[in-house]
């Protein structure tokens, strides 16, 4: 006979293993944004530096686009918005592998409890 607190239980870990695969995705997500946050920065980057001193660059704020008179202090932003955003990318990495690993390790359990449960009950069987 299968003890009643075992099957609420799993359902438990189960529902938890379910919010945990979520919450992995919804950082992959975010990695991912911000992934391509930096290699739009790289790109930009790459571009201003090929661009001549006397060729006007403009700069997107919103919906408004307007002449940059200091080109040096465009690319200072952009290179600290680009190392906030790598810092911010190896965070979600952490964050992504330790969440990660927390799920295999209530995979585990979970899967354990229910081959034991199952045990259980097929010896309960043979009595």
């Amino acid at each position: 006979m299968v003890e009643p607190n075992l099957n609420a239980y799993l359902q438990n870990q189960i529902k938890q293993a379910q919010d945990m695969q979520a919450q992995i995705e919804q950082v992959a997500s975010q990695r991912y944004q911000i992934d391509m946050k930096v290699k739009e920065l790289e790109k930009t980057l790459k571009e201003l530096s090929a661009v001549g001193t006397d060729v006007p660059v403009y700069k997107n704020v919103g919906p408004v686009i307007y002449r940059v008179d200091d080109k040096e202090k465009l690319v200072e932003d952009l290179e600290e918005q680009k190392e906030l955003s790598q810092m911010r990318l190896k965070t979600l990495e952490n964050q992504q592998k330790s969440l990660e690993e927390k799920y295999k390790d209530l995979e585990q359990a979970i899967q354990k409890r229910y081959e034991e449960s199952t045990r259980n009950q097929n010896n309960q069987g043979i009595n």
